[in-house]
């Protein structure tokens, strides 16, 4: 298996597992810092029991001497979560899900200041095209707090970029142990901010467990691997699915129809993902096919 194939692999399974996440956030009722508080400390606990039962003194070594791009690297994706459901409250989740997929771009500005890592026309194009379908969605005004929902997204997109480049220059080393104290980081804000872990219904409990215990840690290891196969902008760029599928889980279990604002944006983004990934796919056999 190549290295394009295994990153590849690992992001769209890991971006489908994560695409029901926007639908449980809406099914649980309880406020957003008290689903923070669980998101943040049931994901991170898992995550870490797996990694002591499996590679237990690489990962104590890690924890007791953390490194520079671990610590900055963990914040930027506890903030990256905190302002996701906060978005996810206060905006249409089609929204929430297109903006985030401003990343790509962020991504590709901070690989090639900080990595100098340069970005192929077909990676910029798509990016920039994405971008345009993002723009339609600030055009909607279907909650009265869009608004701030809109802003959340925006600081989710920058703070998931920051997260991809700084694992990409990493080599997604110790990838799993940046979800266990970001996941930390998170329980902690959400207390200080007036979580109250202890009132969700036996319903909300179901969600709950659903959400934090096996799809945020799985789908989130998985999304970890990518960068160390793929560049930071081409890794996230897969993010654009989860625009599509998203909203689709939402809207068939909630009925939550997107505007027509969010359609179109969500159109456009949908046709870069087809053409990019085709004409990517061209270029690879290109370059594969040997002269005769």
């Amino acid at each position: 298996m190549t290295p394009i194939f295994k990153g590849t692999t690992a992001m769209l399974v890991g971006i489908t597992i994560l695409s029901v996440d926007a639908l449980l956030i809406r099914l649980i009722e309880a406020s957003g810092w008290t689903l923070l508080f669980w998101r943040g400390l049931l994901s991170a606990l898992i995550i870490a029991s797996f990694m002591m039962a499996t590679r237990p003194a690489q990962t104590i070594s890690a924890l007791k001497k953390p490194s520079k791009a671990l610590l900055v690297g963990s914040f930027a994706f506890s903030i990256s979560t905190v302002c996701f459901v906060l978005s996810i409250d206060h905006t249409q989740v089609a929204s929430t899900l297109i903006i985030i997929n401003i990343s790509p771009l962020i991504s590709a500005l901070l690989a090639f200041l900080f990595l100098k890592e340069r970005v192929d026309s077909r990676t910029l194009i798509a990016i920039v095209a994405a971008m345009v379908g993002v723009g339609f969605v600030f055009y909607g005004k279907a909650m009265p707090t869009a608004s701030f929902g809109n802003l959340m997204a925006l600081i989710t997109a920058f703070m998931l970029a920051t997260y991809f480049v700084i694992l990409r220059k990493s080599k997604s080393a110790n990838a799993p142990l940046y979800l266990v104290l970001g996941g930390l980081c998170t329980s902690t804000i959400s207390l200080f901010a007036g979580a109250e872990p202890f009132s969700l219904t036996p319903q909300e409990w179901k969600y709950t467990l659903l959400l934090c215990g096996v799809v945020v840690p799985i789908s989130f290891v998985l999304i970890s691997i990518g960068p160390k196969y793929l560049p930071a902008a081409h890794a996230n760029l897969f993010m654009l699915l989860e625009a599509i599928l998203g909203p689709l889980f939402v809207w068939a279990a909630l009925g939550e129809v997107p505007s027509n604002n969010v359609l179109v944006g969500g159109g456009i983004v949908l046709l870069t993902l087809v053409v990019f990934t085709l004409s990517a796919a061209k270029k690879h056999r290109a370059s594969n096919k040997k002269p005769s």
